[in-house]
């Protein structure tokens, strides 16, 4: 059991790295944690290996307005050197006034 709450702290880091890199911008940083076949997938474009997931994110994340991740609600099932995790998000984005929200939903991640 011990090696299992290892391995879902390890993912939820991962999850929260993932969340500093994209606000932060770095992309190059962020497409590391990808295997070299992985997969960003969105409904409005997917990219493969960390090569293509890092341009396809340069070229289309401002870097204004800042925005800010976040990654709860994670549910984490580890089946052996594999998990599968579903996750809500929320991205919240600079505004005039303050942090305002700009979409939420949820990830699908397989490790």
């Amino acid at each position: 059991m011990t090696a299992m709450l290892e391995d879902k702290d390890a993912i939820r880091e991962l999850l929260h790295r993932y969340c500093f890199c994209m606000d932060e911008g770095r992309f190059a940083e962020l497409s590391e944690m990808f295997a070299p076949d992985g997969e960003w997938v969105a409904p409005y474009r997917q990219a493969r290996g960390p090569a293509d997931i890092a341009a396809w994110l340069a070229q289309s994340v401002p870097a204004v307005p800042r925005r800010m991740h976040y990654v709860m609600n994670s549910v984490i099932r580890v089946d052996g050197a594999t998990a599968e995790v579903r996750s809500n998000y929320l991205v919240m984005v600079e505004g005039p006034e303050g942090p305002v929200p700009s979409v939420c939903g949820t990830y699908a991640d397989r490790l």
